[in-house]
This record gives structure tokens, C-alpha cells and sequence, in this order.
């Protein structure tokens, strides 16, 4: 990737990228210098602000890449002079941002419809307005999250108003926590005889993005909303929001631990199709081996990979089977309940038998 760049008081602003992936990685150093900024427009199909100032290129492959002096016509530009495109628009896929940038441009990623997912830190400080406008295809965030500064999740959150599913990673890029945020929207209604506008709110999303004091999230208040997701959305993404509450359980209580194992334990067929969608086979790994896992909810996921066809996912799940086979022979309750009435008949009837032979004399019995 290259990109197009200027000088700014405390390091480098990226103002274009180009390459040929529909990935834009931003390094934490070009030339030496910590990038800190991404201009205002970007990403964007056209760019309708021109900083003012020297331009420069940089090749991002490169180790040590060197700033080297550029025409600034280079910055609205569809390609470079060996052909490399812009990275801009419909082209964009993801966006992975260093953790010294503290700045986003205004409108820098808008109407980037292709554009999936966005990886950064919560140490940004200043969002630009507008920034995701025209985004609706972003639905994986991915936030690293730096203790002791001021989150910009809340900030980024409330600019997206799809369903989104926010990976909680550490500094070092270990998962913390794996959240799902609903969509919503909003609906004008006139009301014409008082000649006012009412608003009203569909979906329970805007529920979920408030979840927060001040910037700091609030697990419990979000586990607290569940009641609100399960009326009003489908199986599966309420499974999915519980799957990742239980595989990350941070700072869950026990009480909503065992709401979340209830209900999924009850939705079989939803953790298959969940691991499916994502083609992530941990997460049906996880949910096998789970001590909440009944031998139903395990049947209900093979049955649904049965009727989907899915050799892998059906091998591993009843390799799982196999596994668990003992356990649930042990947990069985109607095997148990019969056993138990066949050896309260057993004993019945080798007492009604006793009772009918003759009774044999003792040769000290008169």
C-alpha cells in the first residue's frame, strides 16, 4: 500500500490511500514520525477539501518507509503514475488504525458502502462529523481497549445504527469481550390536526448503545436489556449476543449466567447456525462441550447441521458426542426414573416368590 501524506504538528496526516486489496492498514510510523491523523475526506469517492502544505509519498511495504516530495494533484487522484488505485469508495473493505492516531478527518470514510469492518483504538480523542455517513455495510468493530484514557466506543457507536458486533480485544490483541449492538431506527409520524412530528424508535439498539456512564461501559446495565432483545429480535442474534457473552463473561453476574445458559440451551439449531454464519467451529465447540449443553441442545445442532449438509461441522460435533456419551448416560433422568421403577418391581416380585415356598422346619423347632 502507499499513501499520500503531510506534516502536522505531532506527526504525519494520512490524506489518501492506494492499493489494490480493498485493505487499508495504517502504519504507526512513516518516516520516522507517529501518524496521527487521517485527513477529511479520505476515503471518500471525491475529496472536497485540499490541505494545504507539501504532500508526500510514502511506500507502506517497506520497512523504513521514506517520505518522498509529491505533486499535490496526486490527492484527488484515481491512480498513482504506476497505476496503483485510489483506496477510496466502493473499493474499501476494512480499515486497521494505529494506536497513536488521535484524529479522524470530517467525512473521511463517506459513502464507503463496501466498507465491512474497522479496527482501532479506544484512545481516539476527535471523531470528525459526518465520518461514517453512508457506511451501512459496517458490521464488525474491532476496539482495542486502553486503560485508564477516555473510550471513543459510546462516540463511534452512536454513528452506527445497523446491528454491529464489537470484538473488545486488549493492547496486545487479546480478546476481552465479544458484544452485539441491534439496529434501530428512527420514524417521523405527522400528526397533522396538531401539526407536530412524533418520533418514534424501532429496534431495541439505541437501548444497547446507552448502556454506558459517561464513556465507561456498563456490562451489567447491558446484560440487564436482555429481555428487550428477545422480544424484539430473531433467535439467532439473540443467541449470538448470549454465545458471546458466555464464551467472554466479563463482569457477568451469576444470576444473568444462568438467564443466558437457560436460553441457550433451549436453541439447539440457533448456536449451529450461529457458528455457521461466521464460520467460526469454536464457537460450536464451546457450546458442545458446555456443562449446560443438554443431550437435546446437542441434537437440535446435529439435526440442523444434518439438513444443511455440513460434513466438518457434523464430524466435530459428534466426535463431541462421542465424548460426552458417559456423561449423558449419567444425567439421564428417564433412564434414571426407570431404572429406578424396575428395581422397586424387582424387589416386589423376589419377595412375593420368598413368600411362597414352603417354609422348611429347623431341627430345633417342636
Amino acid at each position: 500500500m502507499k499513501v499520500i501524506c503531510d506534516k502536522v504538528r505531532d506527526g504525519i496526516r494520512i490524506l489518501r490511500c492506494f492499493g489494490y486489496d480493498g485493505q487499508a492498514e495504517i502504519p504507526e510510523q512513516i518516516g520516522g514520525l507517529p501518524v496521527t491523523e487521517l485527513g477529511a475526506y479520505m476515503c471518500s469517492e471525491t475529496v472536497r477539501r485540499q490541505e494545504p502544505g507539501e504532500k508526500y509519498l510514502a511506500e507502506i511495504a517497506e520497512a523504513a518507509a521514506e517520505l518522498e516530495p509529491c505533486a499535490p494533484e496526486l490527492v484527488a487522484a484515481e491512480a498513482l503514475e504506476d497505476g496503483t488505485p485510489a483506496l477510496k469508495g466502493n473499493d474499501l473493505r476494512s480499515v486497521s488504525l494505529p494506536s497513536g492516531l488521535r484524529k479522524i478527518g470530517a467525512y473521511a470514510f463517506y459513502n464507503c458502502e463496501n466498507l465491512e469492518r474497522l479496527e482501532f483504538f479506544s484512545s481516539l480523542k476527535d471523531l470528525g462529523a459526518g465520518l461514517f455517513t453512508g457506511c451501512l455495510g459496517i458490521g464488525r468493530l474491532d476496539i482495542h481497549m486502553v486503560p485508564g484514557v477516555k473510550s471513543c466506543l459510546k462516540e463511534v457507536l452512536a454513528e452506527l445504527r445497523q446491528t454491529l458486533r464489537v470484538n473488545c480485544l486488549d493492547e496486545q490483541g487479546r480478546m476481552l469481550a465479544r458484544l452485539l449492538f441491534p439496529e434501530y431506527y428512527e420514524e417521523s409520524i405527522e400528526n397533522t390536526p396538531a401539526r407536530i412530528l412524533t418520533q418514534e424508535m424501532h429496534g431495541c439498539g439505541h437501548r444497547y448503545r446507552n448502556a454506558f456512564s459517561g464513556t465507561d461501559f456498563q456490562y451489567l446495565t447491558y446484560d440487564k436489556l436482555f429481555p428487550h432483545i428477545q422480544v424484539q429480535e430473531k433467535p439467532e442474534l439473540v443467541t449470538e449476543l448470549v454465545l458471546g457473552r458466555l464464551m467472554y463473561p466479563v463482569q457477568l453476574s451469576e444470576e444473568r449466567r444462568r438467564i443466558y445458559e437457560e436460553y441457550a440451551a433451549g436453541h439447539g439449531p440457533e448456536i449451529f447456525q450461529v457458528a455457521a454464519s461466521q464460520q467460526d467451529w469454536g464457537i460450536l465447540k464451546f457450546a458442545a462441550r458446555a456443562g449446560w449443553c443438554s443431550k437435546e441442545c446437542l441434537d437440535g445442532m446435529l439435526e440442523e447441521g444434518s439438513r444443511k449438509g455440513d460434513a466438518q461441522a457434523l464430524g466435530i460435533l459428534m466426535d463431541i458426542r462421542h465424548e460426552r456419551k458417559a456423561g449423558f448416560l449419567e444425567e439421564d433422568p428417564v433412564r434414571d426414573g426407570l431404572m429406578s421403577g424396575i428395581g422397586a418391581v424387582s424387589g416386589i416380585q423376589d419377595a412375593a416368590e420368598e413368600a411362597q415356598q414352603p417354609r422348611r422346619r429347623r431341627r430345633f423347632e417342636l
